[in-house]
């Protein structure tokens, strides 16, 4: 079970300033497409912002600070957002969610770190790759190929090698209602 990409799958801070191959790209991608989706609506817009791109480091500036240092490296950010907010409903964000992590799933498979963000200016990402005002972004969504660890900051070195944990099922988890745990 732990060989899964499932489970390998974590947000990670060690990436190399390596391009993507458009193959893994398009991999990426289309496991995106490919999420559930109700009502099969699949509200997401998704927009791949290369490395080689000249918007890349104007989109790795439109971040909260602290993930700056860190996505720099990166190969590839993802923007997932909405179509409009004219069709946006609470399943929006919950299918936008499902396609990112297909991506994320993915890219795992394909060998590659990733780690979704939530922190960024809404007006400079959008303006950055020319999203509707109307839209909003949901996430990004950044993905690399491994960095070499000697490379990273202490800081980062810390949360890199911190375990990966997830709380005790009787915390989260119930059979039948509230309060029924594991």
């Amino acid at each position: 079970m732990s060989d899964s990409a499932i489970f390998k799958r974590n947000s990670s801070v060690n990436f190399s300033p390596q391009d993507l191959s458009q193959k893994e790209i398009d991999s990426i991608i289309q496991a995106s497409i490919w999420a559930p989706s109700s009502r099969n609506l699949q509200p997401w817009k998704i927009i791949a912002v290369k490395r080689s791109s000249d918007r890349f480091d104007r989109l790795v500036k439109a971040m909260s600070e602290g993930n700056q240092e860190w996505a720099q490296n990166s190969g590839l950010i993802i923007i997932f957002c909405t179509e409009n907010d004219q069709n946006i409903s609470p399943k929006t964000f919950l299918n936008i969610g499902f396609s990112g992590q297909n991506a994320m799933i993915r890219s795992a498979e394909l060998g590659l770190e990733s780690h979704p963000i939530g922190g960024w200016d809404e007006d400079k990402v959008k303006e950055i790759s020319n999203i509707p005002s109307d839209s909003q972004v949901a996430f990004l969504l950044v993905i690399g190929k491994e960095g070499k660890i000697d490379m990273l900051s202490k800081e980062l070195l810390e949360k890199h090698n911190k375990q990966r944990e997830r709380n005790p099922l009787d915390i989260n988890f119930n059979f039948d209602e509230w309060g029924k745990n594991f």
